[in-house]
């Protein structure tokens, strides 16, 4: 991250990114949340931090599963409102959509994200959707993946995933692929729902399926999209759907 922020002689804007923030707060579309990430990767931040430079702390928020987001703010109107008249004496640095996503990346860190505007348009980025975004930005690799057969899957994973479909009426077949990120070491499991859901009911059951099947991946973490999604459905055109209907 950069230097500290001198409140004082630099300010930090960011038009657009607030008024995104506003309509989010209103409307959470897909349309609404494209444009966010557009303006948010282009844009600078404020994070709150303590100590000195080279061993800052940063602030954070838990919530009510005790996991813990990283706060940053939008502009340095709402790092002031957020701070009030101890503005002057927090400090704070600049950071890109980059930085803030290399520092939840780090392991050490325990972030499960960061959230944008704590308490007021209160925007958050979890894990999930940091890694994703981290392929696209090619934060850590070349921003490619390679998705194919696995030579074996985990033992446990289609009587469980057998399982999840009469449980999920929603979803009617489910493809398992391998991801590895190109120019790195990471390597995933990557699984695709054919679902008649969209939106934020859509959100919720793929962030549920992806804890359901955890147990069943051989320590391994997994990233779950739908099929309708551009990429994914690329990826399982032609393939035959590892359980449910053919």
């Amino acid at each position: 991250m950069s230097d500290n922020v001198s409140h004082e002689f630099e300010r930090i804007e960011n038009t657009e990114l607030v008024e995104l923030l506003g309509k989010i707060r209103e409307n959470n579309s897909e349309d609404n949340m494209i444009a966010l990430l557009k303006a948010s990767a282009a844009a600078r931040f404020i994070v709150p931090v303590d100590g000195d430079e080279g061993s800052y702390s940063f602030h954070a928020v838990s919530d009510k599963n005790g996991l813990k987001y990283m706060v940053v703010y939008s502009d340095s109107d709402s790092f002031e409102v957020a701070f009030q008249d101890k503005y002057k004496k927090q400090k704070g640095v600049a950071a890109g959509f980059g930085d803030l996503i290399e520092v939840v990346m780090t392991e050490k860190m325990g972030l499960s994200g960061f959230v944008i505007n704590p308490g007021v348009e209160e925007v958050l980025f979890g894990k999930d959707m940091v890694k994703l975004i981290a392929r696209q930005m090619g934060i850590g690799g070349d921003g490619t993946v390679k998705v194919g057969e696995p030579d074996k899957y985990p033992p446990e994973l289609h009587d469980a995933l057998t399982d999840y479909l009469k449980i999920e009426p929603s979803v009617s077949r489910i493809w398992v692929r391998l991801m590895r990120e190109n120019g790195t070491d990471r390597i995933s499991w990557l699984i695709i729902a054919e679902t008649s859901l969209e939106g934020e009911s859509l959100k919720y059951m793929l962030d549920n399926m992806r804890k359901y099947c955890l147990p069943y991946l051989d320590n391994m973490d997994a990233y779950c999209a739908s099929s309708k999604e551009e990429f994914a459905s690329k990826v399982i055109n032609g393939v035959k759907p590892f359980c449910g209907a053919d």
